[in-house]
This record gives C-alpha cells, sequence and structure tokens, in this order.
C-alpha cells in the first residue's frame, strides 16, 4: 500500500522540508535572477510555497490527483511528467510573461499531472477523461481571462499566477505525448527486428518437417 503512494509521499516531505528551511528566496522563480544567470529557479520555483496554507492546499490537491490516476502511468513516467511541467511552469512565464517577475507554488505542476493522468485515463474511459479535460481547460481559461475564483486566494498571502496553470498542463500533456510516441517506435523497431527470426524460423521449420518447397523450373530453349 505505501509502496503505491512512495512518490506523493516523498514529494510531500521535500516540499515540507523546503518549507521548514526558508528557502523561498533562493529557489523562487525570479525573472530577474534567472536572467543573471540563475537558472535552477526554473525548476525550483515550483517546490517553495508562500506560506504553509499555500502547501496544505497544493498537497491535498496532489494526493487527489494520485488517487484518480497513479494507475494509469508507471512511476517513471509520472516523475517525468512532473519534472516536464515543472521545467514548463519556469520557461512559460520567462519568455510569454516577462511582467510577471517572480512565482512560487507547486500548482502549475499539478495542472501538468492532472492532464497526464486525465490523457492517459482517455484510452479505458473517453467520456469520463473528456469531462475532466474540458473541465480543467474551462477552469483555466476563465481563470486567465477573468483572474482567480472568488475565495481562492484567502490566506495564501499572494495572487494566483493563472498562466503557471496553463504552461503547467501544456507541460504534462507533451511529456506523455511524448512518451507514447518513443513507445510506438520502439515497438515499431522490435517488430523490424523480429521479422528476419520469424522468416529464418519459417524456413526451419519447412526444413525439419519434410514440407515439400515449390520448385523454380528455368527453361534454357532457344527462344
Amino acid at each position: 500500500m505505501l509502496r503505491r503512494w512512495r512518490l506523493p509521499l516523498a514529494t510531500a516531505a521535500l516540499l515540507v522540508l523546503l518549507q521548514a528551511s526558508d528557502l523561498r528566496g533562493a529557489l523562487q522563480y525570479q525573472r530577474a535572477a534567472i536572467l543573471h544567470g540563475q537558472v535552477w529557479r526554473v525548476f525550483t520555483g515550483s517546490l517553495v510555497h508562500l506560506s504553509w496554507l499555500h502547501l496544505m492546499r497544493d498537497l491535498a490537491a496532489l494526493f487527489l490527483i494520485w488517487g484518480l490516476f497513479a494507475h494509469r502511468l508507471s512511476e517513471r513516467t509520472w516523475v517525468a511528467a512532473l519534472l516536464a511541467s515543472a521545467v514548463a511552469v519556469g520557461l512559460g512565464l520567462l519568455v510569454f510573461d516577462p511582467r510577471i517577475a517572480w512565482y512560487v507554488g507547486i500548482s502549475g505542476t499539478l495542472f501538468g499531472m492532472f492532464s497526464a493522468g486525465a490523457l492517459c485515463e482517455y484510452r479505458a474511459r473517453p467520456f469520463h477523461a473528456s469531462a475532466l479535460l474540458l473541465g480543467m481547460t474551462g477552469f483555466i481559461g476563465w481563470t486567465v481571462i477573468a483572474g482567480a475564483l472568488p475565495g481562492e486566494t484567502i490566506g495564501l498571502g499572494g495572487d494566483i499566477v493563472p498562466q503557471a496553470h496553463l504552461y503547467g498542463a501544456l507541460g504534462g500533456a507533451a511529456s506523455v505525448l511524448v512518451h507514447r510516441a518513443f513507445r510506438a517506435r520502439r515497438a515499431h523497431s522490435r517488430e523490424q527486428d523480429d521479422l528476419p527470426d520469424v522468416r529464418a524460423g519459417l524456413h526451419q521449420c519447412v526444413r525439419t518437417c519434410g514440407i515439400p518447397q515449390r520448385e523454380t523450373r528455368v527453361d534454357h530453349r532457344p527462344q
């Protein structure tokens, strides 16, 4: 049971440790610092939070998402989705939102995990997955255009950055699609590699079983 939950538990432990260590100033996404060479902030900005309440809310969402979709992806693929989403948040803000000077929180990454899980859910439960993806898209679209929902920022100590949710969702989706493409390519490559062995096996079976082979006669008479 605990093994199934070890990834979110390890993530939660890391986030709690960072919050207790008060490293926000050194790790938060800060545009000016990144442009001056502190590139780690592109990723680490998602690991620190404004307050303990901010962190607790994000951890609750993390465990909820894991409970919904954990069985749809391998642990390694989940790690890749988490990393891709966090980097997508930082790069997206850096490239497309120069007016956002700083950002903290794992919520953007959680949207990436949600989109990754819902995409993998689609094959088994297409209507359920479609509803989840449409709901997520509607929520992100609304908050990007109209701002945070009423009461969403209570106790956080700062404003919501919905653009981070958008970039995280795109990063999570991209990680799953890339993973599927590589897996399909690997499977196709294996099939191609196995064809000579199959042909050799068939020829061996023909010789062993004594199945007469079709003879080809060549007519050497002058035309």
